[in-house]
């Protein structure tokens, strides 16, 4: 049976199309509410689904993947077209990955599940899933152009916070997936690694990724477990030796599971990692670069004040160039806007009633940079606000929802957004033309 077949129309749940009614602004604090007379105005749409999703991702042979409550990996069509079926079996509490014409996944009893795309056609060539992976549950995987990276456990020991560590896995020449290296300390079990180029020298970079864990120094556990960062490494990306380091004193720790790259000013090729540092006064932004003075060493190079509070947290966002952030999101989000000066990011209050992420989540960052827009959730997750950096951070829009936003996922092919609800529907956000076609 071909794994794309797209399934009966008996056995689809269609979701309801149409375009879903659109709110007023509200809650913004200092920024003008007035939206440009020509900016488009946008819609929401449903995608139509076989059952209710899990995650979501863009990539894969329709441009947007979803896996389902049953474990089915779908392709979805943001075009209005029926989903596909491409595997079951897939853990729905592991995101997926795609690039390099490849997707990965965590299977449901830990193993590595990696497929070849074949074009936009649909046709996709799998090889059997390496089921001695010991892949961890909920934590990011990251394809390479001849490799997959991900987070394993040491042996049988899944819940040991200290027994995970990072694997890069590289296809033999029969097709099957076999681990070929592994980091020697041990990372987040959630980790979610990153490609980053930190030293600037034009070879698209190595991985960054979140470790050191710790389960006694910070117990917020509002990122879905109590075990939090100590460490963030920089390892090269074949071997995964440590090619630069920073290890944060007691009783700080990086509150975070995925640092976000960033341009640095007057570094064209190198860029710095967007963080969270958390301690006895509460989370602050922190960035983090290389450092000069040490050739295996990473820095903090500049740090916001903190929220204010013990345990109060802080959901940084960013395109890559604008540094922002939720503060307390759970407990009556505020948006903020930072700018470095020299050792210290500066902030300034925009828009209140937001939120972008819930507590318990490991989805760290519900907003997206699309179309020249920052749009994030409003503090209940029923709208979507859309705000204009090159309009003074102006709110152009408010989208209302029907249900709670839990997970999104930026389609830039499509120049939309994807919205996963709280019920498992998934919706697509686009500028109206696109929205009704």
């Amino acid at each position: 049976m071909n794994p794309l077949r797209p399934p009966g129309f008996t056995r689809r749940r269609a979701l309801v199309a149409g375009v879903v009614g659109l709110g007023p602004a509200s809650g913004q604090v200092g920024a003008q509410a007035t939206a440009a007379a020509d900016a488009p105005r946008w819609a929401v749409r449903a995608v139509l689904a076989a059952e209710a999703m899990r995650q979501l991702h863009a990539g894969g042979p329709s441009g947007l993947l979803g896996t389902g409550v049953s474990g089915s990996l779908w392709a979805l069509s943001v075009e209005g077209q029926a989903p596909r079926r491409i595997a079951d079996g897939i853990d729905p509490a592991t995101p997926v990955a795609a690039g390099h014409g490849r997707i990965a996944a965590r299977t449901a009893d830990g193993g590595l599940w990696v497929c070849e795309e074949s074009g936009r056609d649909g046709r996709v060539r799998t090889v059997p899933p390496s089921r001695s992976a010991n892949l961890s549950v909920h934590a990011g995987l990251l394809i390479l152009p001849l490799a997959v990276l991900a987070v394993v456990t040491a042996g049988a020991r899944p819940a040991d916070a200290l027994g995970h560590h990072l694997a890069r896995f590289e296809a033999d020449p029969a097709g099957r997936w076999r681990e070929v290296a592994r980091s020697t300390d041990a990372v987040l079990p959630d980790a979610r690694p990153v490609q980053v180029d930190l030293d600037g020298r034009g070879d698209g970079g190595h991985i960054a990724v979140l470790a050191g864990p710790d389960g006694s120094r910070y117990g917020h556990a509002v990122l879905g477990d109590a075990i939090e960062a100590t460490r963030v490494l920089w390892l090269e990306r074949h071997g995964l030796e440590v090619l630069r380091e920073l290890s944060l004193p007691a009783p700080h720790v990086f509150e975070d599971i995925a640092p976000r790259p960033v341009a640095l000013p007057g570094a064209p090729l190198g860029r710095g990692l967007l963080t969270v540092r958390s301690g006895p006064d509460g989370g602050q932004l922190a960035l983090v670069t290389a450092d000069p003075a040490r050739p295996r060493g990473l820095r903090l190079a500049a740090l916001g004040d903190t929220v204010g509070g013990y345990h109060r947290w802080l959901a940084p966002t960013t395109d890559g160039r604008h540094l922002a952030a939720v503060h307390t999101p759970h407990i009556g989000g505020v948006l903020h806007i930072y700018q470095p000066e020299g050792e210290r990011l500066t902030r300034q209050r925009l828009h209140a009633d937001v939120s972008t992420h819930r507590i318990g989540s490991r989805e760290i960052d519900l907003a997206a940079w699309l179309q020249g827009l920052l749009i994030l959730p409003s503090q209940d997750g029923r709208q979507l606000r859309l705000i204009s950096p090159a309009a003074d951070w102006a709110e152009l829009q408010a989208l209302a929802l029907p249900g709670r936003a839990v997970l999104t996922a930026a389609v830039p092919e499509a120049a939309a957004l994807t919205v996963m609800l709280e019920s498992g529907e998934v919706l697509l956000v686009g500028p109206l033309a696109r929205a009704k076609s």
